[in-house]
């Protein structure tokens, strides 16, 4: 028989809190797995004297400093009572027996501020794309002797073992240099945010229509970008683009195949070229900025690989199909006007 709950009661807190944090931790219960071949008991983990029970961690070969007062651990960790924190990989700094924990913080922290640029330009290096300068984290507790120097969360669509353990064993390698007397390389650390890419939004429009305005010959990039407005209007009014309300600016292209959709808009492009607005020899599509605005029927991306497959198309198809759709274009052109 289930324990009936009051309502507001720390009994019913309790279950709740108790249920869906198992339920929510699974997800990196089972990430932190894939770095030992499913064994757990490969990850159970504390620090001198202090079992932690509710930790999960993936540990390398710790480093000492040459006066035997610190230990200096490499690892993969995760609290299993708070699923919220997420994976996270980093340097976690312990004071050794007989020495002040507040005098070797100090240390811990002039070694972090020394070590950083290099560190961080390494791992920028590797994982490109990635900006580490705004990934690192600083500790909010000195507990059981131990003071975390930095950690890193391990965002949840990142591989455990490609980001978050190649990444830890760069962060060993640097320290072990350090440790050893190495020369640290002292570099400027960028403090510009990394741009966002966005799709299907009020900013991928413009950039469709200044890249359409590239295309065009001098003078003629308004007039360029008013065709394909007008392209775009006639088509929503025949019912073969509409909009995806979803989503910020997308239009869904209503016909069966992608290679439909491809000749379409390869033909819009040919009708520029033929009222010579273009500058080019040869019809240019600028497929980037099309697969940023586009969506098909069922709302799945077109992807970038639509380039390749419009040109083998439109080179195998007569020459009365490529005039169909060239005849389609301008009647949409039509319709809008």
């Amino acid at each position: 028989m289930k324990k009936k709950l009051t309502p507001y009661s720390d009994d019913a807190n309790d279950f709740y809190i108790a249920k869906y944090t198992a339920e929510a931790s699974q997800f990196y219960e089972k990430k932190m797995l894939q770095l030992v071949d499913g064994d757990r008991e490969k990850l159970r983990t504390g620090v001198p004297n202090v079992p932690l029970p509710d930790h999960m961690a993936y540990k390398l070969e710790p480093l000492f400093s040459a006066d035997g007062h610190r230990q200096y651990e490499f690892l993969v960790e995760y609290h299993t009572k708070k699923p919220s924190e997420g994976i996270y990989y980093g340097c976690r700094g312990i004071t050794l027996k007989g020495y002040k924990h507040n005098e070797e913080i100090e240390q811990f922290r002039k070694d972090w501020e020394t070590v950083k640029s290099e560190l961080c330009t390494i791992l920028n290096n590797t994982f490109p794309g990635k900006n580490f300068n705004f990934r690192f984290r600083m500790t909010d507790n000195a507990n059981d002797e131990t003071y975390w120097l930095f950690w890193i969360s391990l965002v949840e669509d990142e591989d455990i073992r490609k980001v978050g353990l190649d990444a830890t064993k760069i962060i060993r390698k640097v320290f072990e240099s350090y440790l050893a007397g190495a020369p640290i390389g002292q570099h400027k650390i960028s403090q510009t945010m990394p741009k966002v890419e966005t799709a299907f939004d009020g900013e991928a429009w413009e950039y469709l229509l200044k890249r359409i305005g590239a295309l065009a010959k001098d003078g003629c990039a308004d007039e360029c970008q008013k065709l394909f407005d007008n392209f775009v209007d006639g088509a929503k009014f025949q019912k073969l683009l509409i909009e995806n309300r979803n989503y910020s600016k997308a239009l869904s292209y209503q016909g069966e195949t992608n290679a439909g959709f491809a000749r379409l808009i390869n033909a819009f492009f040919e009708v520029l070229h033929d009222k010579r607005l273009t500058k080019d020899e040869q019809i240019s599509v600028p497929w980037k900025g099309i697969i940023k605005v586009f969506l098909d029927k069922d709302g799945h991306t077109f992807g970038e690989e639509i380039k390749t497959q419009v040109e083998k198309k439109m080179h195998d198809k007569k020459l009365k199909e490529i005039n169909d759709y060239k005849r389609l274009v301008e009647s949409f052109l039509e319709t809008s006007t």
